[in-house]
């Protein structure tokens, strides 16, 4: 099982680490300039939680959102055990 949100879907996303050097053009400079571009994943905030889905109990991944949500009570047939 693939460590995906069971109620929202969210999971770990690829994104660009910039890095760059110069200074602003408001404050004088130049402008700033990209010297490198590398891949990082920036990970989801997923919690190993058991929830109760029609009498059945299981354990899933739910993000931080997700949580916040069922604490409010049941959602789509979903309550927290």
């Amino acid at each position: 099982m693939s460590r995906e949100c069971y109620l929202t879907g969210k999971k770990n996303m690829v994104v660009n680490r910039v890095i760059r050097r110069g200074k602003a053009r408001a404050e004088g400079g130049v402008g700033r300039k990209v010297t490198g571009v590398s891949k990082r994943t920036q990970r989801a905030n997923l919690q190993k939680k058991t929830v109760r889905s029609g009498g059945k109990v299981k354990q899933v991944w739910l993000s931080a959102s997700a949580l916040r949500t069922l604490a409010r009570g049941p959602h789509n047939g979903l309550e927290l055990a």
